[in-house]
C-alpha cells in the first residue's frame, strides 16, 4: 500500500465500497445514498465495452462523491448497482427489472449493445425511471424513442452522412466493399453507407457478413480480394476486427484496398490484439479524437489500461446523470428525467444536449472524427465537416 498514490488508494476504496454494496441489503435514500443501476456486457465478446464503461464511471464517481451531491441542503453520494447483460436482450431486461424492483435505483446507465438498449428502453417508460445509454448506435433506440430513455452519442444514420463526403474525397474511391457483423448494427451501418455511395455513383462490388464470435474470415476475404474494392468498410467488435485485419494482411489485401472500420476499430484494443503491423495504414470512423492528457494519465494510473471510447462515454454519462439529479433537487425519477431533458453540458466527447428532431427523441449529437493507425499509434485526422448545432 505504501507504493500506491493517494489517488489510487481512493480508487481502490471506491471499488471496495461498490463491491460491498453488491452483497449487502438495499439502503434507503434517507442515509444520503443515491442508487444508480448499470447494465453492461462484462463477459462475452463485448466485454471490453462494459468493463471500460465501468472504468469511466468509477473515475467520474471519484470526482462526484468527493464533493457530494447536495439535495435540499443534504449531501448525498452515489452508489452503483451493476449487472452483466452479456450483450443479450433477455439479460438486459432481467437486469432492469431487478434494479428497479429490488435495488430501488432512481436511474439507470446502460447498455452498450444496441439490441439490449432497444429492449430496455420501453421498460424505462414502464417503470418511469430514466435511462441513459452509454453508446448504443442503432436509430431505433431513440427513433421514435421513449420518454424516459436518453442517448448522448449520434446514431449510425446521423454519423455516416456527416462524414462520408470527406471520406470519399480522401480516398478517391470508385468501388467499395463491406465485411460486417450480421446483426442490426452491422446491417444498419451497411445500408446507411450504401445509400451514401449509391447517389455518388460509387459501386458496391462485394458485401460479406459474419456471425458474432466468428474467428475464420478466410472465405469472405477471398471473395473480397477477387472483387478488388478500393475501400472496405468493416464492422464488429475490436477482437473481431483484429482477426479480420490479421487474416487480410496474410492474404495481401492491404496492398490494394483501404480498410475503414467502425468506431470499435479506433481503439487501442485493436493493435493490442492484432499487432501494429496488421493495423498499419488502416482507418476508423471514431466518436472521439483527443482527450485531455490529465484524463489519459488518470486512466493509466488507476487501471493501467489504454484509453477507450467506452471509458470516455461512461465518465461523461455519470457526470450528466449526476448533474441532472442535482439540478432536479430530488430523488424522484420523474423529476430526474425532466432535468435530463434540460442538459447542456460540455463533455469529453462533445457538447451534450438532448433534443427531439427529425423523428428522434431525447437524442444527442456531436461531430465524429477519423483516425489513422500509424506505427501502432492512433493519429487523429481532423478532416470531417461540422454539422449544425
Amino acid at each position: 500500500m505504501k507504493n500506491l498514490t493517494k489517488a489510487r488508494v481512493a480508487f481502490f476504496m471506491l471499488v471496495l465500497t461498490i463491491s460491498v454494496l453488491m452483497i449487502t441489503p438495499a439502503i434507503g435514500s434517507e442515509t444520503g445514498e443515491i442508487r444508480i443501476g448499470y447494465t453492461a456486457p462484462f463477459t462475452g465478446t463485448a466485454a471490453e465495452y462494459g468493463n471500460n464503461g465501468f472504468r469511466g464511471i468509477l473515475l467520474a464517481l471519484m470526482e462526484i462523491n468527493k464533493k457530494g451531491i447536495s439535495i435540499n441542503g443534504k449531501l448525498h453520494k452515489i452508489r452503483i448497482v451493476k449487472y452483466d447483460s452479456m450483450c443479450t436482450p433477455d439479460e438486459g431486461v432481467l437486469n432492469v427489472h431487478k434494479m428497479v424492483t429490488e435495488d430501488k435505483v432512481v436511474a439507470i446507465l446502460g447498455d452498450h449493445c444496441s439490441t439490449v438498449c432497444s429492449s430496455i428502453a420501453p421498460l424505462c417508460d414502464q417503470y418511469q425511471v430514466p435511462g441513459l445509454t452509454i453508446e448504443c448506435a442503432v436509430d431505433s433506440v431513440t427513433k421514435p424513442g421513449h420518454e424516459f430513455y436518453f442517448r448522448m452519442r449520434p446514431t449510425v444514420m446521423m454519423m455516416i452522412p456527416s462524414v462520408m463526403p470527406k471520406v470519399l474525397k480522401t480516398f478517391d474511391a470508385r468501388a467499395a466493399g463491406f465485411l460486417v457483423i450480421n446483426d442490426g448494427y452491422g446491417n444498419l451501418f451497411t445500408e446507411t453507407v450504401m445509400n451514401e455511395l449509391e447517389w455518388r455513383d460509387i459501386k458496391t462490388v462485394v458485401k460479406e457478413t459474419f456471425d458474432r464470435g466468428s474467428t475464420d474470415y478466410s472465405d469472405q476475404l477471398e471473395r473480397i480480394k477477387k472483387a478488388k474494392p478500393d475501400i472496405l468498410f468493416y464492422v464488429g467488435t475490436a477482437s473481431e476486427g483484429a482477426t479480420i485485419l490479421t487474416q487480410a494482411k496474410l492474404k495481401g489485401l492491404m496492398h490494394r484496398t483501404k480498410f475503414i472500420g467502425s468506431e470499435e476499430m479506433g481503439e487501442m484494443e485493436l493493435p493490442r490484439r492484432a499487432g501494429k503491423d496488421a493495423v498499419e495504414g488502416t482507418y476508423a470512423i471514431s466518436l472521439w479524437g483527443k482527450v485531455p492528457l490529465d484524463f489519459e494519465q488518470q486512466v493509466r494510473q488507476n487501471f493501467n489500461k489504454p484509453m477507450h471510447y467506452a471509458i470516455i462515454f461512461g465518465y461523461d454519462a455519470m457526470h450528466v446523470l449526476a448533474k441532472a439529479i442535482e439540478s432536479a433537487q430530488s430523488l424522484e425519477p420523474v423529476k430526474i428525467k425532466d432535468a435530463l431533458k434540460m442538459t447542456d453540458y460540455k463533455a469529453l466527447e462533445g457538447h451534450i444536449r438532448f433534443k427531439n428532431f427529425n423523428g428522434y427523441r431525447n437524442q444527442g449529437k456531436f461531430t465524429p472524427s477519423m483516425i489513422r493507425w500509424e506505427n501502432g499509434q492512433r493519429k487523429h485526422l481532423d478532416i470531417f465537416l461540422q454539422w449544425g448545432e
